[in-house]
């Protein structure tokens, strides 16, 4: 399930992200037919921040989605599964420093 959101995720970015190198693309273009108004405003759009924006409002989107209130259970269930692993991980942790200090 988390892959397939962020594979959609990743999904979204590169079409936005080809959409937005689409329009660099064809911006001398359509410099040649627009009003001078919307020519400087063209000229002013910067691919960096162009880039920059459309991963941070996709982002916002997807933590937007998530269910906040069950993040706590998750957090806890998933520690309390792996509980025994961590009690050998904090033992191995505790003989290794005895080693090492010693």
């Amino acid at each position: 399930m988390i892959v397939r959101s962020i594979l959609s995720f990743f999904s979204v970015l590169a079409f936005g992200a080809m959409t937005a190198a689409a329009f660099f693309a064809l911006a001398p273009w359509f410099s040649d037919h627009l009003p001078e108004s919307v020519r400087s405003l063209i000229q002013a759009l910067e691919f960096n921040s162009l880039i920059i924006g459309l991963v941070l409002g996709l982002s916002l989107g997807a933590a937007g989605r998530c269910n906040w209130a069950d993040i706590p259970r998750r957090i806890v269930t998933w520690f309390l599964v792996r509980e025994q692993k961590f009690f050998y991980y904090t033992l191995i942790a505790a003989c290794g420093a005895v080693l090492f200090f010693y």
